[in-house]
């Protein structure tokens, strides 16, 4: 993990604070990235042992996705050509309706293959 101990508490404890962790949920793996909503937002995934949680790097846009509520996970484009995206569609317990999420990261396989062993959703 690219965080010390340190950091990770003080992570932990902003992303509890910010309503984005659960109490008792831990940071497993970070790793830098994009976000598409509204634009591109560069930031910040934390993979918890509950779900993927994002930060911009500006603090403007964050976004939670628990493994448990995932039903898909595509391979996608960022642009017309860079393969680094995902798309992950979330069931939203809040609107009781699908959401599609564009993520973008390096090493993309690896990230695929952890989110589908976490939600246990086939790719």
């Amino acid at each position: 993990m690219g965080l010390s101990e340190k950091d990770k508490n003080e992570w932990e404890k902003v992303l509890r604070e910010g309503d984005l962790m659960k109490e008792g949920d831990s940071i497993v793996e970070s790793v830098k990235g994009d976000y598409y909503y509204l634009g591109q937002n560069r930031g910040t995934y934390f993979f918890t042992n509950e779900a993927v949680i994002f930060v911009s790097g500006f603090g403007g846009t964050s976004a939670v996705l628990p493994y448990k509520n995932i039903k898909e996970i595509k391979k996608c484009f960022v642009g017309p050509f860079i393969p680094t995206g995902i798309k992950v569609t979330v069931f939203d317990e809040e609107k009781g309706k699908e959401k599609k999420h564009k993520l973008s990261l390096l090493s993309r396989q690896q990230w695929m293959d952890y989110l589908s062993n976490k939600s246990g959703v086939a790719l």
